[in-house]
C-alpha cells in the first residue's frame, strides 16, 4: 500500500465507522458474504479489514477469521469490538499475504482493489492463499470520474471497469467468474456535495 493510503486510514481510524455508514450500509456485507458462500468449518481471510466491518459478521459463522489491514489504527478499532472472538488479527500488505499457500477456505474483501498500487497481484495473492475450490468475494467501486477522491479519501483507482475486474479473475486461476453491479457508495466531495458511485460485487471459485 502507498504511504497516502496508510495515513490516511491512520487518520480516520476512530471515526471511521461512523464515516463508513454514510457511504454505504448492512447490504453490502450480506451480499459480500453470501457470496462468499462461509460455513461453520471455514477459516476466512478478510482482506483489508479496517475495522471489521466484514470480519464481525464471517466471525458469526466461520470458525475463525483472518482480519488483515496494513494500519495498526484501524487493526486496533477492529480489536476493541472483536476481542475474545474467533478472529485472529495480522498486520500486512495484500499484495504480500503473510499467509502460505492455500491456507484459507474463502477471501472477503470490501473498498480494497481502489487503494491497492497493483490490484492484479493482490488478486494472484488471494488465489494463492485460497485452497482449491474456495471462495473470493470483492465488494468495491464501478469506475468513476471523481477525481476529487484521490485526495479526500486517498483512492488510488476511479473503480473499476466490470469487464475488467472479470479479465483479472479469470486471469488468476478463477473459475465461475460474476461479476454484478450492486448498491450505490455515497461519498462527500470537496464542494460538500453529496454523489453516489455504483458498486460491484465479484465473486468466483478456485479452480480445484
Amino acid at each position: 500500500m502507498s504511504r497516502g493510503v496508510k495515513e490516511y486510514f491512520e487518520q480516520v481510524s476512530s471515526q471511521w465507522d461512523t464515516l463508513r455508514q454514510g457511504f454505504y450500509g448492512e447490504e453490502v456485507r450480506d451480499a459480500v458474504l453470501n457470496a462468499a458462500q462461509i460455513g461453520p468449518s471455514h477459516v476466512v481471510l478478510d482482506v483489508g479489514a479496517g475495522t471489521g466491518f466484514l470480519t464481525e459478521g464471517a466471525a458469526k459463522v466461520a470458525r475463525k477469521v483472518i482480519a488483515l489491514d496494513f494500519s495498526e489504527s484501524m487493526t486496533g478499532e477492529a480489536l476493541s469490538k472483536l476481542l475474545g472472538k474467533n478472529v485472529e488479527f495480522r498486520i500486512g500488505d495484500v499484495e504480500r499475504i503473510p499467509l502460505a499457500d492455500s491456507s484459507v477456505d474463502a477471501v472477503i474483501g470490501n473498498m480494497i482493489l481502489h487503494h491497492c498500487p497493483r490490484p492484479e497481484v493482490a488478486v494472484k495473492e488471494m488465489v494463492r492463499v485460497l485452497v482449491p475450490g474456495g471462495r473470493i468475494a470483492l465488494s468495491d467501486l464501478q469506475e468513476h470520474d471523481y477525481e476529487s477522491l484521490r485526495k479526500d479519501h486517498a483512492d488510488l483507482w476511479l473503480g473499476f471497469n466490470m469487464a475488467h475486474v472479470k479479465n483479472i479473475l479469470d486471469k488468476a486461476d478463477f473459475e465461475q467468474v460474476s461479476v454484478e453491479p450492486l448498491v450505490s457508495c455515497c461519498s462527500t466531495t470537496e464542494e460538500h456535495e453529496q454523489i453516489k458511485i455504483p458498486m460491484f460485487l465479484a465473486a468466483a471459485q478456485k479452480r480445484r
